[in-house]
């Protein structure tokens, strides 16, 4: 077969951490220096790869900008012939921007800034950054004459490297309508480089795969794609997922969240085969004039090649595959780079706290088998890992202790079990002689759940402390929604890691891994003894039989009201049509009691939620107001009854 002029390119996802300058240059300098990339002449870091991109107010200081403009300087020498792109905030007076840098043979070639900036759901970019609007600027005087060897232009830009047309389209720019490809294609781009810091929520990669392809179909070249991984600054977790297509078709997919710092995908394209499908394919959808700068690169990017190219399909995503592996890499993340050396957990038989449990357990696994067996010890965490406690009351049953000690025993966490009915009733009788009034169920019953939930807070914090842990949080979102939680009892945590999901979507995954649908988890026996008892908070007198949904409704029609509100903005009588519809077996007065109830629950309850410990974006909302769904702490009676 007759070699054809062929381009070899590389795609890296990095893990890294807000304002970490050295530790994310390690990473860059780390993967330039891989052997088995001396053959990729393009090497695509994600968006904001020098600075991170969780820096929030951070990104104001003029110092931030400076440090990623020193550490370009530290990486030209290893460019070589290659071309690289990272990612930095880029000041050009007056205005901040969401930049990417082109180095190539050891000089700066240019800046493309983003046009397009995210500003919905956890992303609030205009705060910080400006979209570019304008012509391609000058800007060598803002570098050291040892960076450059000709003109350095911001701005909108296509690299013309020996015939070769290569230019970029940084994350929120591809998910818009008018996309900045769409122009750099009439222009005879033959590849388009996209960064990107898109973050993990259910359906995403699906979704995100999909622009990407079709784009490649519709416009006839190469899209490549090159996300971050992990969880950077605390809430969101990025999922990689890099791709590499030509004319709709899939070269090359990178690992979906993996646990390594890095992760590396690569492709060889032949030019001959983007000239045909151009030629083919193509069709102009536009007459107007654009104006960019083309930017020469030296010499040639391609090599000789006779070989066939392999076509690969795009995976399917199981929701709680997803789930499982996004909370072990969250979890993974948040404890190595807070620096402490465990978890602790309030333990106490109920499927929040065990699912947690669980998870932690499966991290530990998963990371020695990505990582080594020595690689936790060698971050400085515990060897057991997870320490539990079930805090005892009167109004506990014997089927959570059990369950509780059993799953600690099955997991191999370090398990303790107290009571502290002698603590809880020190507090109670202190109040009493103050009140001048003994304490009673039917006057006081709230008071008195609350009571020991908080007389647990600081017991488990006591342990936590001892042993240098984070306190793992275990409310969900369905509790955050209505406020069915006690503030500065069970909420209390340094991270609450499944406040991201629903109690129905929670339930539903255990079930699911007693099944063993998960090979990474075993199916715990003490699952099947949760999984038959009804959710409680068991801070009622046994003899009450206290059940979740009796104090609060079903948890599926809990989360049906809140989709439908939260997400989709959805009136009450809108909400009632569609529960009506699919709920049927109860009446018109049942579900409008229940929406009352949601609505007044969710209009008191939004002080607790602007308290709640930091939680993982894990669905396409969620209710954490500093990064989900903003809403007034006080606000008025729009949530009276029908």
């Amino acid at each position: 077969m007759e070699a054809s002029k062929s381009i070899t390119l590389s795609t890296v996802s990095i893990n890294t951490i807000a304002l970490d300058f050295e530790g994310n240059f390690a990473l860059h300098k780390e993967v330039l220096e891989k052997k088995d990339l001396d053959q990729s002449k393009i090497i695509l870091f994600p968006e904001l790869s020098l600075s991170g991109y969780g820096c929030e107010d951070a990104f104001y200081f003029p110092w931030v900008w400076q440090k990623c403009i020193t550490n370009i300087g530290n990486l030209l020498p290893l460019t070589k012939n290659r071309l690289v792109i990272v990612g930095l905030p880029f000041f050009f007076s007056p205005y901040l921007y969401n930049t990417c840098a082109i180095l190539s043979h050891g000089k700066v070639r240019g800046l493309v800034a983003k046009r397009n900036l995210a500003n919905t759901g956890i992303h609030y970019e205009k705060r910080w950054f400006t979209e570019w609007l304008g012509e391609p600027v000058r800007v060598n005087h803002l570098f050291p004459e040892s960076y450059t060897d000709s003109d350095i232009y911001l701005g909108d830009i296509i690299l013309d490297w020996d015939s070769c047309k290569i230019a970029l389209e940084i994350c929120e720019d591809s998910w818009v309508m008018h996309r900045p490809s769409q122009e750099y294609s009439e222009l005879g781009a033959d590849i388009i480089l996209c960064p990107g810091a898109s973050h993990f929520a259910f359906g995403k990669y699906e979704t995100r795969s999909r622009i990407f392809q079709e784009s490649s179909r519709t416009q006839g070249n190469v899209f490549a794609f090159a996300n971050l991984i992990g969880n950077e600054s605390g809430r969101a977790i990025y999922d990689g997922g890099n791709l590499i297509l030509q004319s709709g078709k899939v070269l090359s997919i990178g690992k979906i969240l993996p646990l390594e710092n890095t992760s590396i995908s690569t492709a060889t394209i032949l030019k001959e085969t983007i000239n045909h499908d151009r030629s083919k394919f193509f069709r102009r959808s536009t007459n107007k004039q654009f104006h960019k700068r083309l930017v020469p690169i030296p010499d040639s990017p391609f090599g000789k090649s006779s070989a066939s190219i392999a076509y690969n399909k795009l995976p399917n995503e199981n929701p709680f595959h997803a789930f499982t592996s996004a909370l072990i890499l969250g979890l993974f993340d948040y404890l190595r780079k807070s620096g402490m050396k465990g978890y602790t957990l309030s333990l106490s038989g109920g499927a929040d706290s065990s699912a947690i449990a669980i998870l932690v357990a499966a991290m530990v696994s998963e990371v020695r088998k990505a990582r080594g067996n020595s690689s936790l010890a060698e971050l400085g965490l515990d060897d057991t890992l997870l320490t539990t406690i079930y805090q005892k009351t009167a109004n506990n049953s014997s089927i959570t202790q059990e369950i509780a000690e059993n799953l600690a025993k099955e997991l191999g966490a370090e398990h303790h079990s107290i009571i502290i009915d002698e603590v809880v009733g020190t507090m109670v009788d202190l109040i009493s002689q103050t009140i001048d009034r003994k304490l009673d169920w039917q006057q006081d019953g709230l008071a008195l759940q609350n009571i020991q939930a908080r007389g647990r807070s600081p017991l488990v914090w006591l342990l936590a402390n001892t042993k240098n842990h984070l306190l793992l949080s275990t409310g969900n979102r369905s509790e955050a929604s209505v406020g069915y939680t006690t503030m500065d009892g069970d909420s209390s945590g340094s991270i609450c890691p499944i406040a991201g999901i629903s109690k129905r979507f929670l339930l539903d995954w255990l079930h699911f891994i007693s099944q063993e649908g998960d090979p990474r988890i075993p199916a715990y026996k003490s699952l099947a003894e949760l999984l038959h008892t009804k959710p409680s908070a068991e801070l009622k007198p046994l003899e009450d039989e206290q059940e979740d949904e009796k104090d609060l409704m079903p948890y599926a029609i809990l989360q049906d009201i809140e989709f439908s509100f939260v997400n989709k903005g959805y009136s009450k009588n809108q909400i009632l049509g569609e529960l009506a519809q699919k709920w049927d077996t109860y009446s018109q007065n049942e579900l409008k009691n229940m929406i009352d109830r949601y609505f007044h629950l969710f209009r008191i309850s939004q002080w607790k939620r602007e308290r709640f410990a930091v939680s993982f974006h894990l669905d396409e909302y969620g209710l954490d107001p500093k990064s989900s769904f903003r809403f007034p702490v006080l606000s008025g009676r729009w949530d009276k009854e029908f």
